[in-house]
């Protein structure tokens, strides 16, 4: 590395696994100065280190420019020690028979721990992105056990259900993707989310100006939305992956590039009570980049009362899950 060159740390965890084999390779688009170089450390599971390895290896056999060093580990302090940027893939699969409080339970405990290890190893100023499900409530558990990180640093994607929107919404009607904006998920990323279509736009106009069959997108979207992750698994037998990966990336390029303009987007962040969800859960909202680039849940939403009502349900969703990690004591006190 040059002298003059500027570093990002940035750590995956869940890397041996097929998200992190999609994402990995992609993760120089993240960088608009070719100056900076990234160090990965990349984090699994003690059985997964041969896996994990070859990845690495292959990354190497990539000659990529951006990377500056690899760093292969099942410890956390190792992972997180430094720590500017993390994406935490890694989250125990939901099995067949698994009650939700299991799952619950279970990826509770991984990111309680994963938590409690940013919190005492990883840079102060770390944006912290949790990909691995049910990813609101892995986030809610994560930052409430990294109490010196400020809770506005932690997120939940949504992107992937916004991106599907996006492509269901061009493919339906025969629309250029490319010019269809503020399409955005709310609430939880589970079937109760919502898919808000009455503030999108195309070609910069309201896209109600464009498509005039509400039953279609009241409807069908918001179910083909919420079922596509389960469409996936039933025809490849594994849940998405190359999908899972690009919307990261497109969720780590607008947290690292503040300054591009965009509309609205989706993301889980933590929530406030804007528009009447719990505060301190993660929630998904259509955000923005106010005057001053901070990220923001975007004000003054008029919401009609059938909206209100699916928003509010979803909203619920989180409330309960919030409120069953506390019972399961992986949460003490709300950060």
């Amino acid at each position: 590395m040059s002298g003059s060159s500027r570093v990002l740390t940035i750590t995956i965890t869940g890397a041996a696994g097929q998200i992190g084999y999609a994402l990995l390779p992609r993760l120089g688009e993240l960088l608009f100065d070719v100056d900076t170089k990234i160090v990965l450390k990349l984090h699994d599971l003690d059985v997964c280190m041969p896996a994990l390895k070859a990845v690495a290896m292959e990354l190497e056999d990539c000659a990529f420019s951006w990377i500056d060093k690899i760093v292969v580990t099942s410890n956390l302090k190792e992972a997180f020690d430094g720590c500017q940027m993390a994406v935490l893939i890694g989250a125990k699969p939901r099995q067949k028979g698994m009650e939700r409080a299991e799952l619950l339970k279970q990826n509770g405990l991984i990111f309680k721990e994963q938590g409690a290890a940013l919190n005492q190893y990883a840079d102060k100023n770390i944006q912290v992105l949790v990909v691995g499900n049910p990813c609101n409530t892995n986030a809610y558990v994560c930052l409430n056990h990294a109490r010196d990180i400020p809770s506005h640093r932690f997120y939940s994607m949504s992107m992937l259900d916004q991106n599907r929107a996006y492509s269901f919404l061009a493919k339906q009607y025969d629309l250029d993707i490319a010019m269809i904006e503020n399409l955005c998920i709310w609430g939880n990323h589970s079937p109760t989310m919502y898919t808000d279509y009455e503030r999108a736009l195309y070609n910069g106009k309201p896209i109600l100006e464009y498509i005039q069959d509400r039953q279609w997108l009241a409807n069908d979207l918001q179910e083909k939305v919420a079922n596509r992750g389960s469409e996936v698994i039933a025809a490849r037998g594994a849940s998405s992956s190359a999908s899972a990966a690009n919307a990261i990336i497109d969720s780590l390029i607008v947290l690292v590039d503040s300054e591009q303009g965009y509309g609205s987007f989706s993301m889980g962040v933590y929530s406030n009570g804007e528009y009447g969800a719990q505060p301190g859960t993660i929630v998904s909202y259509p955000c923005h980049y106010d005057s001053k680039g901070r990220l923001r849940v975007v004000p003054n939403i008029s919401l009609d009362a059938a909206t209100q009502k699916r928003i509010a349900h979803s909203f619920a969703e989180i409330s309960n899950e919030a409120a069953l990690c506390r019972d399961l004591d992986l949460i003490i006190n709300d950060h």
